[in-house]
């Protein structure tokens, strides 16, 4: 097993092409398909790595990562959004965010940044 992703994705056709593509790398996924299904699935389950929507109904997911922080348990997080939010970023980065990906993503270079942070994560 390579490792274990939450998919936080409220657009089915993105949420979708991710998980069929992780999974056929090998990974386990899971999705969530809001704000508030996340918050749920990071209390349920131990993941490795956690691919998440900024803009998703519920909770957002800068008020998700506040949440992780709540509870102290925090999880390595890419951030995808199809908005320049610099005051977002920048506290998606304090809340300890690896990577951004704006929308529409090359999905080369985030497969390649996932396969960066799963690896860290493993190794270190």
């Amino acid at each position: 097993m390579k490792g274990r992703l939450l998919i936080a994705e409220d657009e089915p056709g993105i949420r979708n092409l991710l998980a069929q593509l992780f999974q056929a790398q090998g990974y386990t996924i899971d999705v969530a398909v809001d704000g508030l299904e996340t918050i749920e699935r990071l209390k349920e389950t131990e993941y490795d790595l956690l691919l998440m929507d900024v803009n998703m109904p519920g909770r957002t997911g800068l008020e998700v990562l506040r949440h992780q922080d709540e509870v102290g348990r925090r999880i390595r997080t890419i951030l995808m959004t199809a908005l320049d939010e610099k005051e977002a970023m920048d506290e998606a980065k304090r809340l300890g965010v690896v990577a951004f990906f704006g929308k529409p993503f090359d999905i080369f270079e985030l497969k390649k940044e996932v396969t960066v942070q799963i690896s860290n994560d493993v190794s270190g």
